[in-house]
């Protein structure tokens, strides 16, 4: 007889849901943006949504042409591009409620993954697969375990400083709801209600959430491309 007590129980992280909601909102809004660029007159002045995908698609494309050239920047803008989204919407998933999907390591150390296997694969595709094993060995065999760890050292960086000022943000403000929560329960009658919370809150929100989410986002993309950039041929 199965004794289900002793199952243990699968939990799943809060995280997830998260994920699933940003998921969600980028596919509908991709549906929509779609719908009304098929619709749009191309020789019409952009508007609405027209010109956000206009305006975004150019800034993404100058970021990673500035970066890595125009060949392989026009290749790679679609996945900077998509990472840009994914990533802003889950530092700003904060504001409206939600567990922040780049709070969760295993986000960050997977967006930094992605990073790191295309830098590897862009200096195997640039160097070959002799200098791609060469280069740990160099200027001497000695040198092996610093260049190993100089390979990983993008992995580790990018995931950690994502990870690190996502999370210091959300526990900063926890600290800081639960401290004027402390000090509302002073005021007779309104104090179990957490008024000076609400009132000084917003301008925390705006560094802590949307400043550092866009900073972050933004860094996140310059290093991808820098680094990929570097292992690319010289045009």
């Amino acid at each position: 007889m199965i004794n289900f007590l002793s199952v243990p129980v699968l939990k799943v992280q809060v995280e997830v849901f998260s994920i699933l909601i940003v998921f969600g909102v980028i596919l509908l809004f991709m549906i929509y943006a779609n719908v009304q660029l098929k619709k749009a007159d191309p020789f019409a002045r952009p508007t609405g949504v027209v010109l956000f995908c206009t305006i975004y698609v150019e800034f993404i494309r100058k970021l990673t042409v500035d970066n890595m050239g125009k060949k392989a920047g026009m290749r790679y803008a679609p996945y900077i591009g998509s990472i840009a989204v994914y990533m802003l919407l889950s530092n700003l998933s904060g504001l409206f409620g939600l567990a922040q999907p780049t709070a969760n390591y295993s986000v960050t150390l997977t967006l930094a993954l992605i990073t790191f296997v295309l830098i590897q694969y862009t200096n195997y595709r640039t160097n070959g697969l002799k200098q791609f094993f060469h280069r740990f060995i160099e200027p001497y065999p000695p040198f092996i375990i610093m260049n190993i760890f100089g390979t990983i050292a993008p992995l580790i960086s990018m995931s950690l400083r994502l990870f690190g000022n996502i999370t210091s943000g959300s526990t900063l403000m926890m600290l800081f709801y639960a401290f004027t929560g402390f000090l509302s329960g002073f005021v007779p009658f309104i104090g179990k209600f957490d008024f000076i919370g609400v009132i000084i809150a917003p301008a925390f929100h705006a560094y802590f959430d949307v400043f550092a989410g866009f900073i972050q986002t933004y860094i996140f993309l310059m290093l991808t491309t820098i680094f990929i950039g570097i292992e690319l041929p010289q045009e």
